[in-house]
This record gives C-alpha cells, structure tokens and sequence, in this order.
C-alpha cells in the first residue's frame, strides 16, 4: 500500500490583537465610519517613517498608531475609534518581537493671549483650559505624516493636531466665526479637512495656524483679546481673518515628560 502522510494543518488564523488588514468584517466592529471629502490635487501617501523624536513641534511617524482588533459587536467597543495612540512593534521575526516603539512626544498648543492656558477638550469641543501637563487631554500629536505632499498656497507644509486622549483630530469649522470641530481620526487617510498649517513667526515663535486649503481662516480664542475680556477657562477656538490679534498667534511646543 503506499505510504501514509499525514493531513495538511489547518489554514493559519490571526488570533487575538494580531495585525490584520482592516477589512470590512473589522469595520463592522464600529458602525459606519466618518465620511471624508475627496482630495483630488494629492495622488499618493507619504510612506511611514520612523519618529523624529529631536524635531521641535513633533514628528513625522506613524508608527505608534495602534490599530484596535477583536471588537465585535456586543463588546462594549462598537464607539472606540478604530485607532488609539499607544506604542507598537514594529515586526516578529520569528520567535523574537522587536521592542515597541516609544510614543511620540506631544506638544501644547496656547495661545499670546493667554500664555498660562492650554488647548483642550471638554464636552467634545475644543477649548482653552488653565494650563496643567497632568491633564492628558492638553497634550496634542502634532502628526507631520503628509506634510511633503500637501502643502499652503505660500508653500508652508502641513500636520494634523491629534488629542492624545481622544484620538481626535481638529477638523476645520464649517465657516469664519463657527467653532472648529473634532473627528476620529484616519492615519491612512488623507483628509485636508484635518490639516493646518503654521504662518510665518509674527514675533517671540507665535504664528498663526491656519486651514492647509484657505489660508485666510486662521485659529482664534473667540473674545480672547483685551478689548472683550482675555482668554478665560473654556474658551472657545474658532476661525477667524486674520486681524493680528493676540489671540489669533499661537504656540506648538513639545511637553517634556520624563519616561
């Protein structure tokens, strides 16, 4: 009789909190995702590169974005967004595991006006809170992931502000004067509703911040100049002209955290 082999293992499955690309079954786990304006003068994405931890306003990795798995429904997670910011390795090479990257340093986000007050969020809007590194919520990602693509009219380059808390990225407000707003976001996709850029230094590093594809509507702490009382806690950020106020030039400065 011929010899006996014996039968083929099992197809290979992922287990638990093992990568795997984010397919349709994975999505479900969330409900529907948000909906992104097409961007039509950029073609291509900015491959991931390693953090550059020495860079003064942030880096320009991608690699501590962690993508969530093994939600289903049922799970309590159907609201988590589909990223998190926390460190992750980058490769198994066999039986070793290359060691998870280090997060990236975050930055503060204040403004002149209120040099002693720092961009937060409360109640899912964006504010400015009595400065305290202990709160989580003030500490920002300054992610420069497409910022060799999509560039300013003036050809300043772009980063999008993510809360580390929340995984939220400042998306700009519907219009001059309205608030801007918060959205999960999308490490791999571009999205210019998300992206700002900096102006040039209007004295002492403050600059204004203004939307990557109208360069005309800049960040502003509503009311935050002398003339209607100063920065206070809760103030709102909005878009605004540029009017050369204190309240519309701003800071991007990283926190010094001791690991």
């Amino acid at each position: 009789p011929p010899p006996a082999f014996p039968p083929p293992p099992p197809p290979y499955r992922s287990g638990e909190g093992e990568y795997r690309p984010w397919d349709a079954d994975q999505r479900a786990g969330y409900g529907p995702g948000p909906v992104y304006p097409a961007v039509q003068h950029v073609a291509h994405e900015v491959s991931p590169g390693p953090y550059a931890g020495e860079e003064e306003e942030g880096g320009r990795g991608q690699h501590w974005w962690h993508r969530r798995h093994g939600h289903g429904h049922g799970d309590g997670h159907q609201g988590e967004p589909p990223f998190s910011v926390q460190p992750v390795s980058h490769e198994t090479c066999g039986s070793g595991t290359v060691a998870p990257a280090a997060l990236p340093r975050t930055v503060r986000v204040f403004t002149k006006a209120g040099e002693d007050y720092s961009l937060s969020i409360r109640e899912g809007k964006v504010v400015l809170a009595r400065a305290d590194r202990g709160d989580e919520y003030q500490h920002w990602i300054k992610d420069e992931k497409f910022s060799t693509k999509v560039k300013d009219k003036e050809g300043f380059p772009c980063f999008a502000l993510v809360n580390k808390v929340t995984g939220e990225a400042i998306k700009h407000s519907i219009g001059a004067s309205h608030p801007v707003r918060l959205v999960p976001y999308n490490p791999d996709y571009l999205d210019e509703s998300v992206l700002w850029t900096l102006a040039l230094d209007t004295g002492e590093g403050f600059r204004a911040i203004r939307m990557v594809n109208n360069t005309s509507l800049n960040f502003d702490a509503l009311h935050g100049d002398d003339d209607h009382g100063g920065v206070h806690d809760g103030t709102t950020v909005v878009l605004w002209e540029w009017w050369k106020g204190k309240n519309q030039r701003w800071k991007i400065v990283p926190y010094y955290v001791d690991p």
